[in-house]
């Protein structure tokens, strides 16, 4: 006959309590999703990401003018 062993489940973690929350989130570099940058700070992440903005919007035309007959 043979024999099942059952493991117990892993008991479930419980979240930090909410006093610790904000020092987790700072030990992690963690920001508040959907936070404005400063306008000097997006000036320089739009600059940083100007290679990818350009080339995104060449293909975009590329693909959307590929089929025209003119």
């Amino acid at each position: 006959m043979s024999q099942v062993l059952h493991t117990p489940p892993p008991a479930p973690v419980l979240p930090a309590a909410e006093d610790d929350l904000p020092a987790l989130a700072a030990r992690h570099g963690l920001t508040v999703s959907g936070a404005r940058p400063t306008l000097p700070g997006y000036v320089r992440e739009l600059w940083a990401r100007r290679h990818f903005i350009l080339a995104f919007s060449r293909a975009k035309l590329t693909a959307q003018y590929s089929q025209a007959k003119l």
